[in-house]
């Protein structure tokens, strides 16, 4: 089926082929979509070709390190499990010993 949507900066694509590319770049007064292909190859369409080639959007990679960012802010500790305190009385306030 052929593409009918604008290409996205940073969307990753696959062919009719089974090849992926990222679009790195979109000039619309020139009408050109500046591609890099998985293996680092780059390459250019045009709008015309862009809109008459059978691709897919597929889902970015971003997300999956967005996750794995938060993980790191520390809703998740390194095993994926949730953090606790390993000393259980830091949830009642100390009392003054006099």
């Amino acid at each position: 089926m052929p593409m009918y949507e604008e290409p996205v900066v940073g969307a990753v694509y696959e062919d009719e082929d089974g090849r992926t590319f990222a679009v790195t770049a979109f000039d619309e007064n020139e009408g050109t979509i500046e591609v890099q292909y998985e293996d680092g190859t780059p390459d250019e369409f045009d709008l015309d070709d862009w809109y008459g080639m059978d691709l897919e959007q597929l889902e970015s990679d971003d997300e999956d390190e967005d996750a794995v960012e938060e993980d790191d802010a520390g809703t998740l500790d390194d095993d994926g499990d949730a953090d606790e305190d390993d000393d259980e009385d830091d949830d009642y306030p100390e009392e003054d010993e006099e």
